[in-house]
């Protein structure tokens, strides 16, 4: 399966309607999940592929507790013809949501963060690089 890369930066409106870059809609599916996390900074997105790996863990555990904040904190979405998602209100109060964001590609999944929240990571992100190992020899 191929990797979420890059980042791109797009506005969600009014309606809590975001655009969804065409290589990630190409690679995510017909539909997919966007998954909120209470006290994360951003919304996950996952393909159906994904979902199922991530779900079937949920399920195995037989944490009836840990089922239901799961499953709760999830919602089935398809893009409309322009290529937006309606993203339910509570993620976006929940992830700090605005008007800009930044939808970002991280291997096995997709993030949505609030534009200026993911600037600020990344730039903690570049001043602790180092710690990370060189890709480039």
């Amino acid at each position: 399966m191929a990797s979420f890369t890059n980042n791109y930066k797009h506005t969600i409106d009014a309606k809590n309607r975001l655009f969804i870059p065409a290589r990630f809609r190409a690679m995510l599916g017909e539909s997919f999940y966007l998954y909120y996390e209470p006290g994360s900074p951003c919304i996950a997105v996952f393909s159906e592929e994904e979902w199922e790996k991530k779900s079937n863990e949920v399920v195995e555990s037989r944490d009836a507790d840990w089922q239901r904040y799961f499953f709760s904190n999830v919602i089935t979405v398809e893009p409309d013809k322009q290529g937006r998602v309606t993203v339910k209100p509570d993620f976006c109060k929940g992830a700090g949501l605005k008007k800009d964001v930044a939808v970002v590609g991280v291997g096995n999944r997709v993030e949505i963060w609030d534009a200026d929240k993911y600037e600020a990571e990344h730039a903690q992100l570049e001043a602790t690089s180092k710690r990370f190992p060189s890709m480039v020899n």
